[in-house]
């Protein structure tokens, strides 16, 4: 049998790794506090907003409570259905301390499963396909794809920059913008300068955070929700802005 302090451990652990991976707040909470029931611990209370997870276990003599402070945050849909598939197994068999640690630490670990340029090339792939959706002239599709390739490319390469809040977006913008731009100048007469510029950002539009954020004030959550939402507010006015600054700079 785990004591509190274990207990803890591991259900802030599980709690943090879905969370920092783009988890809603009612999914990391339920998470947390089926991890405690696995566990037999029925009095737990936790409390997640975006930058914290908050969780306190009475064990009928002492109040333990641990306290998870999340800086950076980012979307990894594996990682969340490793922890969902984690909490389900716990249900079935309960682990030990030690295997229950090691497993959620290889989960935090793990890296990405496909290659830098498997991922980057797809995801242009299916930003370009944007010219298809809005029936725009084919010969578009070759310029969207290298508007988000190049756009892609830029931030995962740019060291420190990418760690800045809102300073990526605004990078992915001003580069698609500006590849757009380029292509409308001195290719062919047919490229679309709107849709190729909305084809390079689409891979940076925070769609995720705006569903959680709406899922978050559904369940109440209205922090998280105020929260998440202003960060897709800012995010979407960076890129904007360096959509404006691409744009702008070559008096377009």
């Amino acid at each position: 049998m785990l004591t509190a302090r274990q207990v803890l451990k591991v259900a802030g652990l599980a709690g943090k790794i879905i969370l920092t991976n783009g988890a809603e707040i009612y999914r990391t909470e339920d998470t947390i506090m089926e991890i405690c029931h696995a566990y037999g611990v029925d009095d737990v209370e936790s409390f997640v907003t975006p930058t914290g997870i908050f969780l306190s276990i009475d064990d009928g003599e002492y109040v333990h409570t641990k306290l998870k402070r999340v800086h950076n945050r980012t979307i990894n849909l594996d990682k969340i259905s490793k922890i969902n598939n984690f909490s389900r197994q716990l249900q079935e068999e309960t682990l030990s301390f030690q295997q229950a640690l090691a497993q959620l630490q290889k989960i935090e670990a793990d890296g990405p499963e496909y290659s830098f340029l498997t991922v980057t090339s797809l995801t242009s792939i299916a930003c370009a396909m944007y010219v298809i959706l809005v029936r725009a002239n084919y010969i578009n599709f070759f310029p969207a794809l290298i508007a988000s390739f190049a756009s892609q490319l830029m931030i995962k390469q740019s060291g420190f920059l990418k760690e800045i809040n809102y300073i990526p977006e605004m990078i992915a913008g001003f580069i698609a913008g500006l590849v757009a731009v380029l292509f409308h100048r001195f290719g062919a007469a047919n490229y679309n300068l709107s849709v190729v510029t909305v084809s390079g950002i689409l891979a940076f539009v925070p769609g995720v955070s705006a569903t959680n954020a709406i899922r978050d004030a559904i369940d109440n959550d209205l922090i998280s929700a105020t929260s998440r939402g202003t960060e897709v507010i800012l995010s979407s006015i960076s890129l904007a802005a360096g959509v404006a600054l691409s744009l702008g700079g070559l008096n377009l």
